[in-house]
């Protein structure tokens, strides 16, 4: 099981905190047909196999192994077209018709006001609006009203890299990211000001992220002495030394699980938490020390 530091609970429990939402969520779904959601790698070597140019094919699949997955997509894109591109994103993510797992009940039933996620897919997002009838608001990345929507008091959802129901506004490649901090950089300055203020737990994400590990190098270099955010990431997917040192540099701390059968560790981790959440919620009602 996954041992929930008690800082983090408290914080969820008093809605300080922000959760983050990576692949390893969408991993715990299905459709009718058995299949799981790819992640991010999955994908790319997806696509490697529909290029048709084999050197290109073969530098896809050389940036996959050596883990430069940015660089990947942008070769793919360019070989396979955008339009051909958005048409697999589509294909892959929204036409195979996931279920929402049990996990993302449980996570909508943590309440955390602000959801931020990577993923483009719409699996929190339904059963989100399915639960609460709606009342959750939807923002991207691209949206120029994001502020407004965080300093109000209604439940969101910001997805970081765009949606699905806009594929040709996604963030995937290297150009993307710099394109992306330049046009929207209003969204990375809310994403800076929810660090400073918040308490961020990452569920199923890669920080290898750019934008995400910039952020958390600025904030831990900036304010030293900060309290750590919480990463919560399979047992053994990186070495000891390499994650002791993004430890220190981003200023997180690491929560490990089993990933084996499709992360089903973690989605009987975060019902734990909800239970955890909900019991200190009941605390603060009953002393009213809110």
């Amino acid at each position: 099981m996954i041992n929930w530091p008690k800082d983090l609970i408290n914080d969820i429990a008093r809605r300080r905190c922000v959760l983050f939402l990576g692949a390893g969520v969408s991993k715990n779904s299905c459709n009718d047909k058995g299949e799981r959601p790819m992640d991010w790698t999955e994908f790319l070597a997806h696509l490697a196999g529909l290029i048709t140019d084999a050197p290109a094919a073969a530098a896809v699949r050389e940036c996959i192994a050596a883990g430069d997955l940015l660089t990947a997509c942008e070769i793919a894109r360019k070989s396979l077209r955008p339009a051909n591109f958005n048409s697999e994103l589509l294909h892959c993510f929204s036409e195979k018709r996931f279920h929402p797992g049990e996990i993302h009940s449980d996570l909508v039933g943590i309440d955390s006001r602000v959801v931020l996620t990577t993923n483009v897919d719409k699996l929190y997002d339904t059963i989100a609006n399915t639960i609460l009838h709606g009342d959750v608001i939807v923002k991207a990345h691209s949206d120029v009203d994001v502020a407004d929507v965080i300093r109000r008091q209604n439940r969101c959802i910001i997805k970081v890299h765009g949606t699905i129901d806009t594929p040709g506004s996604t963030i995937f490649t290297r150009i993307d990211y710099a394109d992306a901090r330049t046009k929207h950089s209003h969204f990375y300055s809310v994403l800076e000001a929810l660090f400073m203020t918040h308490t961020f737990l990452f569920l199923g994400a890669s920080m290898r992220d750019p934008d995400m590990a910039l952020l958390l190098e600025d904030y831990s270099l900036r304010y030293k002495g900060s309290r750590p955010h919480y990463v919560v990431m399979p047992e053994g997917s990186m070495s000891s030394q390499v994650l002791e040192v993004m430890e220190h540099s981003m200023n997180f701390q690491t929560i490990s699980y089993d990933s084996t059968d499709n992360h089903a560790q973690l989605g009987l981790g975060i019902k734990e938490l909800r239970t955890q959440v909900e019991e200190a919620r009941m605390g603060l009602l009953e002393t009213m020390d809110w």
